[in-house]
């Protein structure tokens, strides 16, 4: 592990360039581990230059020890001796796709690791959505022998939820967000500011970005037990979508009204709270403080300390005047017809 893995908290991939291509050699030690198990190299889909091998589909079916019917793909990376790299990606029929990857000196024990983990662990249905998990195995001590237990870490949660691709990325950085992008396959499609923000207070607003929206889930926690929570944080936030853009914008006035108005009550905290330093600021120039006394110590030392903290924090809170959660009049659900207008929900503000 690196200084910055050290730092980041992160066990992250090594990414060192290849040293040399592969030779044929190398490529028939390589391989013994994988073909003792069943697995074929395609050297035409295989990288000797950037020294990665690609082993053909495995189909795997729900009939099976696999518990899912899903086409299975190994890639083995290893730009240096001694260190090797196996990444699965599993292929729903649909599409849907989720990665586990393993690092580390032997492939023979990358490969026992990899297989330890059935596909059916990848994947979760929830209210009728599947969702797809890709995670890293991590040796929690690397001077350990290889039997020990290898613990898993989300990296990557997917679903397709009603003309939507929602994809969970997680932080790399330790105390970071996990980052939620929600990008509409058709063009043009609006969505609402507070969206996920009505889940809950872990989570953001969205913020539009070039192929749909981006928002924030902050998750408290190291690992082992932060990757569990997000998962099941990514699970809710699921749940919820499925719930609101399966269905017409005026439930989602309907429903969550109560929500809404909560979100707009966080979103003006940070400028509440400057309002009211400013406001207490003027309002001590109307008492006499005596020069030697405590509180004028604390007067003149809490600006720096205010700053301090503003630029210590990891996002900067966002100073806006929040706008009021009004119906939403776009639609989002794929070729639907317009919604009938209705004179009362129009003059209703929640």
């Amino acid at each position: 592990m690196n200084y910055a893995q050290l730092w980041t908290g992160s066990a992250g991939i090594d990414t060192t360039k290849p040293t040399h291509p592969f030779t044929h050699h190398e490529i028939l030690g390589l391989v013994q581990p994988f073909t003792q198990r069943g697995y074929q190299v395609d050297l035409a889909a295989s990288d000797r230059i950037a020294r990665r091998l690609i082993f053909k589909p495995v189909t795997h079916e729900k009939s099976d020890r696999s518990g899912i019917d899903a086409t299975e793909v190994l890639q083995l990376d290893n730009p240096r001796p001694g260190l090797h790299l196996i990444t699965r990606t599993l292929t729903l029929p649909q599409g849907l796709s989720a990665t586990l990857e393993s690092q580390g000196d032997d492939p023979a024990v990358l490969l026992q690791r990899i297989q330890t983990v059935l596909p059916q662990q990848q994947f979760r249905t929830v209210e009728g959505t599947a969702v797809a998990l890709s995670y890293r195995l991590v040796q929690p001590n690397a001077r350990r022998a290889a039997t020990d237990t290898v613990r898993r870490e989300l990296i990557r949660g997917e679903a397709e939820i009603a003309g939507f691709t929602v994809v969970l990325r997680a932080a790399q950085v330790r105390s970071y967000p996990a980052e939620i992008d929600i990008t509409p396959k058709a063009p043009g499609v609006a969505l609402p500011e507070d969206l996920l923000a009505v889940i809950g207070w872990s989570w953001s607003t969205l913020r539009k970005n070039k192929s749909g929206f981006t928002g924030k889930l902050m998750v408290r926690g190291q690992e082992p037990e932060r990757s569990g929570r997000v998962e099941a944080a990514f699970e809710k936030t699921v749940a919820h979508l499925e719930r609101t853009l399966t269905r017409p914008p005026a439930a989602y006035y309907e429903k969550l009204r109560g929500a809404r108005w909560t979100v707009t009550f966080r979103r003006a905290v940070p400028a509440l709270f400057f309002g009211g330093l400013i406001a207490g600021a003027a309002s001590l120039t109307m008492i006499d403080v005596p020069q030697d006394s405590i509180f004028n110590l604390l007067l003149m030392g809490a600006p720096p300390l205010l700053m301090f903290g503003a630029f210590g924090m990891r996002e900067t809170p966002s100073l806006e005047i929040p706008p009021i959660p009004r119906r939403w009049k776009e639609t989002w659900l794929p070729e639907s017809e317009p919604e009938p207008t209705t004179t009362n929900l129009d003059a209703q503000t929640t």
